[in-house]
């Protein structure tokens, strides 16, 4: 079993690595993480190479991506003014290129169903709608499913760490357990 986790936060000990680093305890298989913060990824610069070629021209740690060798995706991200964070939305930026391919390009594009996970914290309001239409997107355009069992929740993290919070603790386990059958 081979697992993706794009990691949307920019701090390497916050809320978002707490409970990542609970799912790989019991999480099974090769993991590979990305980090959209401090690994190589550029947003889309509409060069629209795509547009004939049917691929990106940009050659950086998104090749990891478009290679589709996961049977899980991983989507962790703290939430920024009820979104996600302007360097997980250059990423999907990128997915330009699937759909420059298939639009102009004629070409198809086969993306290999997936299970999806998606982990979001944030404190204040805590209204993640806006962010999880994002990641949903996110997910779907690399062939995993969008589950609300597959989802973990820590909307306090301003008052209750996720590293505290049991709930959220709980359901990590759950569906690493889960994943790993």
């Amino acid at each position: 079993m081979k697992t993706l986790i794009i990691n949307g936060s920019p701090r390497t000990k916050g809320d978002t690595v707490a409970l990542l680093t609970e799912l790989k305890k019991y999480l099974q298989g090769e993991i590979t993480e990305i980090s959209v913060f401090r690994d190589n990824i550029h947003p889309c610069n509409d060069c629209r190479y795509c547009w004939t070629e049917g691929k990106c021209i940009i050659e950086d740690d998104m090749q990891i991506i478009y290679n589709d060798d996961f049977d899980i995706v991983i989507v962790a991200s703290p939430m920024h003014m009820f979104g996600l964070p302007g360097p997980l939305i250059n990423l999907t930026s990128r997915f330009q290129a699937y759909y420059a391919a298939r639009r102009y390009a004629n070409k198809k594009i086969d993306i290999s169903p997936k299970k999806g996970v998606l982990i979001l914290v944030g404190g204040g309001d805590g209204k993640p709608d806006y962010a999880i239409r994002m990641a949903k997107m996110i997910l779907r355009n690399l062939g995993a499913n969008y589950d609300e069992d597959y989802t973990v929740l820590s909307l306090n993290t301003d008052l209750v760490p996720a590293f505290e919070d049991t709930e959220a603790l709980q359901k990590i386990k759950e569906i690493s357990l889960k994943l790993s059958k």
